[in-house]
């Protein structure tokens, strides 16, 4: 139980540490459950730009886990 405590701090420090457009399409894919295109839609961008937010987060993330 100390240890998912300690893992779900971690991935909040994590997110937050993201630039706010990348957390944010992370978490509606994510968390939201929402497709690349509703994502692009709800953001008001090109898919290709939503996508390429939400790999560019996942990278950094990824990163700061490591």
């Amino acid at each position: 139980l100390a240890r998912a405590a300690e893992d779900g701090a971690r991935l909040r420090a994590c997110l937050a540490a993201l630039e706010e457009k990348n957390r944010t399409g992370i978490l509606l894919a994510f968390v939201g459950g929402l497709s690349h295109p509703q994502v692009a839609a709800r953001l008001e961008v090109p898919l290709g730009t939503a996508k390429a937010w939400i790999r560019r987060g996942l990278l950094s993330l990824r990163e700061c886990l490591a």
